[in-house]
């Protein structure tokens, strides 16, 4: 784990002379557990970066008393279903229920918040059914990903077929995922989700370097 300081340096060495700063993202692992990450808050503030911190929602060492809305662009969380049959089947029992507190928390407290919806083929029938949730929870930016093979997902790969489980096939993510976003920002939410899967024709891109 970085120490305070080294956070500190980390956060300033990128930091850009011409004040013409992008966007820095707390994320992990679970970004709050760090005893640190408000000073590094402030830092980055101090260096005129937009800033963002993603979380699972369990907000460690009293988070939300410790930042103000002021000091945040967004804080996002990250939820996989719009109940807690589907996600809590994914990301662990109780957490739909963590989550969804924290969010209406944070947003009594004036926060502006954001979700992502991380797409495989456990949750992307249930994807039309989140416009409500974002609705009722005040979510102001939604972002739909996908999965990805690595980490926690790489472990259910078939070996025997070399394909995931969790995958989702092109035709199954463009008959769903356009809609719902298209739903969503209807309703005043800012929503983005990535082009998965590019035409013959089409050059593959850095998200990074075109976001």
């Amino acid at each position: 784990m970085l120490t305070r300081d080294q956070l500190e340096k980390w956060v300033r060495l990128f930091s850009r002379k011409d004040n013409n700063q992008s966007n820095l993202i707390f994320l992990g692992g679970e970004p709050t557990m760090h005893p640190g990450l408000v000073h590094g808050i402030r830092v980055a503030r101090d260096c005129g970066y937009h800033v963002t911190v993603d979380t699972n929602g369990y907000l460690f060492h009293d988070f939300l008393e410790r930042v103000s809305p002021d000091m945040l662009d967004y804080l996002s969380f990250s939820i996989d279903g719009p109940d807690s049959a589907v996600n809590d089947a994914i990301r662990g029992e109780g957490v739909f229920e963590v989550c969804t507190t924290s969010m209406r928390k944070a947003t009594e407290l004036g926060f502006t918040i954001s979700l992502i919806y991380t797409v495989s083929s456990r949750n992307i029938d249930h994807l039309s059914r989140m416009v409500p949730l974002l609705l009722d929870l005040g979510v102001k930016r939604f972002f739909i990903q996908i999965i990805g093979i690595r980490g926690k997902s790489a472990s259910a790969v078939q070996q025997s077929a070399g394909k995931s489980t969790l995958q989702v096939d092109p035709e199954h993510w463009l008959s769903v995922v356009p809609e719902v976003a298209a739903k969503a920002a209807e309703c005043g939410i800012k929503t983005i989700y990535p082009k998965v899967y590019l035409e013959d024709n089409e050059v593959f891109e850095c998200a990074g370097n075109v976001a």
